[in-house]
């Protein structure tokens, strides 16, 4: 729970940037489900997407409460999809005319895959917010932050930096920033 501070650079949600009632939010990297237990009840749809089997049953029982309006997806979430463990997001959410106006991210340094396998959505939703990690990998930050404004999106990072010992690219400077938090609004235009 202390990630989620109001002081802790793993920060997702402020004030300002939150959800909002009734939105479908796509929580990815999912773990235990904190972050989706924190909003289920302001949410209308709820996509809970994580690959690691040991985590469904839990899940599956935590959410069965709100099951008529979670779905839990066993699936990384990437650049591609193909029949066995892989969805991009622009295939997911167009494939049955879903639509979503939040997404959170932590998939342990998949963070640029996911985001080649989210283009459509990100560039032709015209309100969409996302929470994104930025301290799996040294570059992270500084790239994200350039995709999101290349695509007209309002950034924002996390107070504070975070210390990542395990990237296998381990080097200075060691503290990274923790979260990005990117918004697009059509009435920004």
């Amino acid at each position: 729970l202390k990630e989620q501070h109001l002081d802790s650079p793993h920060r997702y949600l402020t004030e300002k940037f939150n959800i909002n009632i009734g939105d479908s939010v796509a929580d990815i990297g999912v773990a235990e489900g904190i972050f989706s237990l924190s909003i289920i009840e302001k949410s209308s749809k709820v996509y809970l997407f994580e690959p690691d089997l040991e985590w469904i049953e839990a899940l599956n029982y935590t959410f069965k409460p709100w099951k008529s309006k979670v779905q839990i997806i066993s699936k990384f979430v990437s650049n591609q999809s193909n029949v066995l463990n892989n969805i991009k997001l622009d295939d997911f959410f167009n494939l049955q005319s879903r639509s979503i106006d939040f997404i959170k991210v932590d998939v342990d340094g998949g963070e640029k895959k996911l985001l080649e396998g989210s283009n459509g959505i990100l560039s032709n939703n015209k309100n969409i917010k996302i929470a994104i990690c930025t301290y799996h990998n040294q570059s992270d930050a500084e790239e994200f932050e350039q995709f999101f404004t290349n695509k007209r999106f309002d950034v924002e990072f996390s107070e504070g930096f975070m210390l990542f010992l395990y990237d296998n690219n381990f080097a200075p400077p060691y503290f990274r920033k923790g979260v990005i938090r990117a918004e697009k609004n059509y009435l920004s235009y």
